[in-house]
């Protein structure tokens, strides 16, 4: 899974105004029979503020910039790079509140744009391994960089 963010505070949106919402960090999946499966396969879709990444299974986007354009809605600039492609484009991405769990995610890219998908908050017992596979992934980043020769001048 790919990750870009957007460096912001995490809001839990029930307790913000609308004209500043955010959905929570963390992983997202379609509503629907199969929520719980996709669930468990951690998602279809991910937002992390706090490193300024979001994305799904096979693409990432780094953050440029967030805008609120309107009340319970976000506008976000962002580089994405597609796994199918191995190429980045610029997005313009749009999310709008549904629900304190759920929102709805646009893409708008070059001239084109996407009806929109539904995405709702996975249940804790998922955010908690996302958390911990991030906190995996990061430590084995440090420590490789760690165990890395420095360059000599």
């Amino acid at each position: 899974m790919l990750a870009v963010g957007v460096e912001a505070s995490a809001q839990d949106a029930s307790k913000t105004p609308a004209s500043s919402w955010r959905p929570k960090e963390g992983v997202y999946a379609v509503p629907g029979k199969t929520f719980e499966m996709r669930c468990g396969e951690l998602g279809d879709a991910f937002i992390d503020f706090a490193d300024n990444l979001i994305g799904g299974s096979e693409y990432g986007c780094e953050v440029r910039k967030t805008t609120a354009s309107a009340p319970g809605a976000l506008k976000i600039e962002a580089d994405c790079f597609d796994a199918q492609t191995e190429q980045t484009k610029r997005e313009l991405i749009m999310l709008k509140r549904v629900d304190d769990r759920s929102f709805s995610w646009r893409h708008i890219t070059a001239g084109s744009k996407d009806r929109g998908i539904t995405f709702s908050y996975c249940p804790e017992a998922v955010q908690e391994l996302n958390r911990e596979d991030k906190a995996r992934s990061k430590a084995e980043a440090d420590q490789k960089r760690a165990s890395e020769p420095t360059p000599k001048p």
